[in-house]
């Protein structure tokens, strides 16, 4: 993969953790910096838990160049929709696959 293919710029929020008064935890996003990559979506497929109630779950991978700052339950804000990494890979080649999903009625 060469660095002209990763043409896609997508907002990195991180998922921030804090203790609350009360012994508790809270998570939060916070804007983090853009990451460039390759957006390669899947075909969106309509599920449903009972009759009636459907919605639709949506796949994709994204190529960047590293993982600074990613992490599972983080999300990517691009092409106008918050994607929710799911998992991240590294390839022989140094490239990271970030699998983000995204689900909406």
């Amino acid at each position: 993969m060469r660095i002209s293919d990763l043409q896609t710029p997508a907002r990195l929020y991180a998922v921030t953790e804090s203790e609350s008064l009360y012994g508790g935890r809270s998570f939060s996003l916070a804007p983090g910096m853009t990451v460039w990559g390759d957006f390669q979506p899947d075909t969106p497929e309509v599920e449903s838990m009972a009759e009636g109630d459907a919605f639709v779950v949506q796949g994709a991978d994204f190529i960047c160049r590293s993982a600074a700052g990613l992490a599972r339950g983080g999300r990517l804000s691009l092409k106008g929709f918050d994607w929710t990494i799911i998992s991240l890979d590294e390839g022989a080649d140094g490239y990271v696959r970030a699998r983000l999903e995204r689900i909406h009625v």
